[in-house]
């Protein structure tokens, strides 16, 4: 089913009617095969990707649901079915992927809506927390918390020992995002628990997985890694394109971190062919924007400057704030290497400005101690030393240990 590469590209007028027309013709000879709706879905996207250039993301997800909606008019007979609920968390999957997360919430909610009706509880629980996933992407934190905890209930009615890890592991990630790093200890190591008595191996490896990220903050690197190495052979064995991708962005960081820059350009190429073969555009966006600081080690501000423009134009299509927060950061490194002082310190405070509203006291912290060393550097000893304390007071807020010796460190030096 999966479409072909068209070598002639049609003009800009005949494009939407030239690319309908392919679609249709798939579509009208396109059914799910043994792999279900999910496969299909799949095969959907590389059709749609092999017809439009990535930077076109909107028009991308435009014909993707308009394809959607096409199915759904055909299989009329499927709706408020329990058929549809497999049809519409599928889609979800497919549209989160694309980056469309109003879309993708649409779809779980219209799933969730049908698993309560027709009271089929372990798909609801799917649902709930891909609600979840979705509200905590978009910054909305107690209406995924609500999402989370409604998914715990449910566990607990059903004895699901895999799904209340799942659960667990959904409200780690939601207070990690917010800096809360000791709930999110909590939750994971309580997932890891659940899962291991589940002996739901991929779910362990997913924990393990966020443990080592914690780690990585918390400047634990070898710890990191550690979790790491666990946890991949298991993803390379259940064929976890996505996850597998997941692991190398964070291995890479972590070296990054370590200032091993060749280690880290290996598994950064590594995580963004894995993400681009399973289609994920946000991790795309991430590892691009993460290989904006391994450039601006090799002192190539100009490569830097494009790859991190890039990661801001997804951020701002995905509408994620944090994700836009970072990539104001590190424009504001680069400014700040190129001595263009007003622009460095307009993306500083705009950083700090997008982590304040939607309260990321980690990413504040990173922003404001990258504007002392910008302000240092240019002259402005005071101001610097202004920063670094506020800087200082937010990493012990979340108890970046690393962050708290540099901090002092650059402090004393003034």
């Amino acid at each position: 089913m999966a479409g072909k590469k068209i070598k002639n590209q049609p003009t800009a007028l005949q494009s939407k009617d030239f690319y309908w027309e392919h679609i249709m013709s798939w579509l009208n000879q396109a059914h799910p095969s043994a792999g279900g709706w999910g496969a299909f879905f799949q095969e959907l996207r590389a059709l749609i990707a092999s017809l439009i250039e990535e930077k076109n993301l909107e028009q991308r997800i435009l014909y993707f649901e308009k394809s959607v909606t096409a199915m759904l008019d055909r299989s009329a007979t499927m709706a408020g079915t329990p058929q549809e609920i497999d049809f519409q968390l599928r889609a979800g999957q497919a549209y989160e992927n694309l980056g469309a997360w109003d879309q993708a919430l649409a779809a779980y909610r219209r799933a969730s809506e049908l698993c309560a009706l027709h009271r089929f509880i372990p798909q609801n629980l799917e649902a709930l927390r891909w609600i979840g996933n979705i509200l905590s992407k978009q910054n909305h934190w107690q209406q995924a918390e609500q999402a989370f905890l409604e998914s715990l209930q449910l566990c607990a009615q059903a004895g699901d020992d895999a799904g209340h890890a799942q659960a667990e592991n959904s409200l780690g990630a939601l207070y990690f995002e917010q800096g809360s790093f000791e709930q999110a200890a909590t939750h994971w190591e309580k997932a890891l628990e659940l899962a291991d008595k589940a002996q739901a191996d991929n779910l362990m490896a997913v924990v393990r997985n966020n443990l080592g990220a914690l780690a990585n903050v918390q400047g634990h690197r070898q710890k990191a890694l550690a979790y790491y190495s666990e946890s991949l052979p298991n993803f390379e064995t259940t064929g976890d394109l996505g996850s597998m991708a997941s692991t190398y962005h964070n291995m890479a960081m972590s070296h990054a971190d370590n200032g091993n820059w060749p280690e880290a350009s290996i598994y950064y190429e590594k995580s963004f062919r894995l993400a681009q073969q399973c289609g994920d555009v946000h991790l795309q966006a991430l590892v691009k924007l993460n290989r904006v600081e391994l450039y601006l080690a090799l002192d190539d501000p100009t490569l830097a400057e494009e790859l991190c423009l890039q990661a801001l134009q997804t951020y701002q299509q995905l509408q994620d704030h944090l994700g836009e927060a970072d990539a104001c950061k590190f424009l504001g490194m680069i400014a700040t290497q190129k001595r263009a002082w007003t622009k460095a310190k307009t993306h500083f405070e705009k950083s700090i400005r997008l982590a304040l509203d939607y309260h990321h006291p980690l990413g504040e912290a990173e922003a404001r101690q990258e504007y002392g060393r910008m302000l240092k550097q240019k002259g402005a000893a005071t101001l610097a030393h202004e920063q670094f304390e506020q800087a200082l007071a937010l990493f012990r807020k979340v108890n970046a240990s690393v962050e708290i010796e540099k901090a002092q460190n650059e402090m004393a030096a003034l």
